[in-house]
């Protein structure tokens, strides 16, 4: 087909629908999902009962299966092996070789003064330089005073004996040179003596005492491994707990000690059966949330791309339950599993059904993964349910905000109905709702920023795109209204009723009606050529072809999705343009084309009716579908004389039914009784719109006045073409008015 568009690739795309769909695509994404969450669940301990100190042990009483050793909480333990550490004194030792290599060079220097003239005196004072330097080793000069400042007291260790000495006592270099130049600058009058003696001890003066790493070390170490890990033990059969008992700090360590007993119990045997456990378990979540998807969100489920999506978002939020167990803490940072942000993402991105069924899935799985910790499952579904309400109907991105309130409302609930049933300190209530209030306070944040992520990365759309694309001021849309407006009323009322029908059914309304608004963009390349925004005049078909026609027509579908592609326009508004008008026929090139060919004597077949097909894709949502059959209706509508209401429906009956038996909707998801109801939505807006009018006594008297239009002045205007010419475009009680009448047909 010569004017097939180039960017029209419904038959070279059969490859990536199929890559969308594909069955592998969606195992491989469960199965990866499942996986990873998998590993995130606690490994090697029994998770079966859930406890906080204060609260009341509801289960029988608890007896000790085997014995076993109650260890110190962790927190304390490290802080003890800390205490210990800090207790051991560095050791140090004096480096005797040291020493020798800074006397013998004393005395190098002192020998160079005896025969300097003038410095004689400083060789006949030898043996009191040399008490000086003593002095100073006496006491010890160490390298870096870091070492000794943790420190009140450090060891020195003369071969197997150690004494204990304050660190104050010790200079650093720097500290040992001051003092040798205080002491020479007060014994000597003469200036230069004591000049040249502070270089000399400058040059040769250096630490003697170093630090022993080793073996301050192996002491450390030594001192560790004394402390004592455990505080108790439990003998076989005793009762740990019992029950209606308050859980204390001491049978806290006790259920502690007993998971981390039964974890060591089981180390010696394979943990090939926990991990299948573990598998099952997330797999039978997720199956029950992918049963909802095959049952009731089928469009869902046929693109891989939104599942990875909601597969990303379920991962998250479990990585956010892994992290709250993985960073040992004493603050209840499970309160910080952004839970909400998950759950307004999906419902901006989807709707709130599949959210707050996603939100439930979410919930079990942060429970399991936190021990089959119920308060943080339950928490989660509330302000995860609050939050989904928030964002339900949703206009403007900065209306994500104000669900912060909810959210943190949602939490305060469900934080003081478990602390007053477990009888909770305030100060942990309080402590909870600080972090609560963090969540309601990051989560809209995090959605806000994610949803402008998530639309780029997944291709997405959602309603918040599709409501600031329906803004008549958009650059686009304005300037259809300037150069086309008869195009953009058009384009207007087919909104309202692809709307309103798209309710009816249970479609994407929004989609709908900004589908409708920009599936004639194209027509402002050449807006003259269409006779809706022709205001007088011949046309200007009336000078070309038929074929030339069907071609110009033709061409507004290409130029629509080229024009819409600069603007931005999301594919899923694009796919409006060249599938409303499905693979119809241009009827009145096609009747023209054969009219002439057989007035000219040729055969027929030299017209080939493909020519002027549109050439498709056929609508493949319920959504364009619905446009299709909007745009044919309102177009027949307009040359209807005297649109009572029987006629209306007489017209929307018949155009849909045409429609129907040539199979344009045979590739979209309308059903019988869709068409049904996108039939009575049609009715009740075209009546509205074209309800009769009382005529005033001016307007009969007025309507007398006018002289009817001959037949022959008829004649002389030639028909305007329209893109719009398919069978079942108008019924066909307005197609044979069009041509009794002689008058133009219907407009798109």
């Amino acid at each position: 087909m010569a004017f097939l568009p180039k960017y029209i690739e419904f038959h070279g795309t059969i490859k990536r629908l199929r890559l969308k769909d594909n069955l592998l695509i969606k195992l491989s994404i469960a199965a990866s999902a499942i996986a990873l969450v998998a590993l995130m669940f606690p490994r090697g301990e029994a998770i079966e009962y859930e406890y906080k100190v204060g609260s009341i042990w509801v289960e029988k009483d608890l007896i000790a299966p085997f014995s076993f050793a109650v260890h110190k909480e962790e927190l304390q333990y490290e802080k003890e092996k800390r205490e210990a550490a800090s207790n051991v004194y560095p050791i140090f030792e004096r480096s005797a070789r040291a020493e020798h290599v800074q006397r013998e060079s004393l005395g190098t220097a002192l020998e160079r003064f005896r025969f300097t003239p003038g410095l004689q005196s400083i060789w006949i004072q030898r043996q009191k330089f040399s008490g000086i330097l003593d002095d100073v080793l006496r006491i010890g000069i160490v390298g870096e005073r870091r070492l000794i400042q943790t420190h009140r007291f450090v060891a020195i260790r003369k071969g197997t004996e150690e004494e204990l000495v304050a660190s104050d006592r010790f200079y650093d270099l720097e500290q040992a040179l001051n003092m040798i130049e205080t002491r020479l600058l007060g014994s000597f009058r003469e200036g230069e003596v004591a000049t040249q003696m502070a270089a000399a001890f400058r040059r040769i003066l250096q630490p003697n005492m170093f630090y022993n790493h080793a073996e301050t070390e192996k002491l450390i170490q030594i001192a560790i491994d004394d402390v004592p890990r455990t505080v108790g033990f439990v003998q076989e059969n005793e009762r740990i707990v019992g029950r209606q008992e308050r859980i204390t700090e001491e049978i806290r360590l006790k259920l502690d000690s007993l998971r981390k007993g039964r974890a060591e119990r089981a180390a010696g045997h394979s943990h090939v059966w926990q991990h299948l456990g573990v598998v099952l378990h997330v797999g039978l979540v997720t199956m029950l949330y992918g049963i909802y998807l095959f049952l009731f969100r089928k469009r869902v489920l046929h693109d891989n791309a939104k599942l990875a999506l909601i597969a990303l978002l379920i991962v998250i939020e479990c990585f956010f339950a892994y992290l709250s167990l993985a960073i040992d803490v004493r603050l209840p940072i499970q309160f910080l599993i952004l839970v909400p942000a998950a759950s307004m993402l999906l419902t901006i991105i989807f709707d709130s059904r599949l959210a707050f069924y996603g939100t439930v899935t979410i919930a079990l799985l942060i429970g399991g993964i936190r021990g089959n910790d119920y308060a943080i499952s339950l928490a989660s579904l509330v302000v995860g349910a609050l939050a989904v309400y928030t964002v339900r109907d949703i206009k403007h991105r900065t209306q994500i905000f104000r669900s912060l309130i909810f959210i943190f409302l949602g939490y305060v609930v469900v934080i003081l109905a478990l602390g007053f049933e477990r009888f909770a300190p305030v100060n942990t209530i309080m402590t909870e709702l600080a972090f609560a209030l963090s969540n309601a306070v990051f989560s809209p944040v995090l959605t806000y920023g994610l949803l402008i992520f998530f639309e780029r990365v997944f291709n997405v759309t959602t309603d918040l795109t599709l409501l600031e694309l329906s803004d008549f001021t958009k650059p686009l849309l304005r300037e259809l209204s300037e150069k086309a407006p008869g195009t953009f009323h058009h384009s207007v009322t087919l909104g309202s009723l692809a709307e309103a029908a798209a309710e009816a059914v249970g479609a994407n309304a929004v989609l709908a009606r900004v589908g409708a608004y920009h599936h004639d963009i194209g027509k402002l390349m050449k807006p003259e050529y269409f006779v809706e925004n022709q205001l007088a005049g011949k046309s200007k078909h009336n000078r070309l072809r038929p074929r030339m026609s069907a071609l110009i027509i033709a061409s507004h579908v290409k130029d629509g999705i080229e024009l819409g592609r600069e603007h931005g326009i999301p594919q899923v508004v694009l796919d409006f343009i060249p599938q409303h008008h499905g693979t119809t026929l241009m009827n009145f090139f096609y009747d023209k084309a054969v009219q002439q060919a057989a007035a000219r004597k040729n055969p027929k077949d030299d017209v080939h009716e493909e020519d002027y097909r549109y050439p498709g894709p056929k609508p493949q949502t319920k959504e364009t579908g619905i446009v299709m059959l909007a745009d044919a209706v309102d177009a027949t509508a307009r040359v209807l004389d005297d649109p009572t209401p029987q006629k209306l429906e007489a017209m929307i009956d018949n155009t849909i039914k045409t429609r129907f038996m040539e199979g344009q909707l045979d590739e979209c998801e309308l059903t019988l009784r869709d068409l049904t109801k996108i039939k009575q939505s049609f009715l009740k807006i075209l009546a509205g719109i074209h309800h009769s009018r009382i005529k005033y006594p001016e307007q009969e008297k007025d309507e007398k006045k006018v002289v009817p239009t001959s037949s022959a002045t008829t004649e002389n205007i030639s028909v305007p073409p329209q893109d719009q010419y398919a069978p079942g475009s108008e019924s066909n009680l307005v197609t044979e008015q069009a041509q009794a009448q002689g008058g133009p047909k219907p407009s798109s």
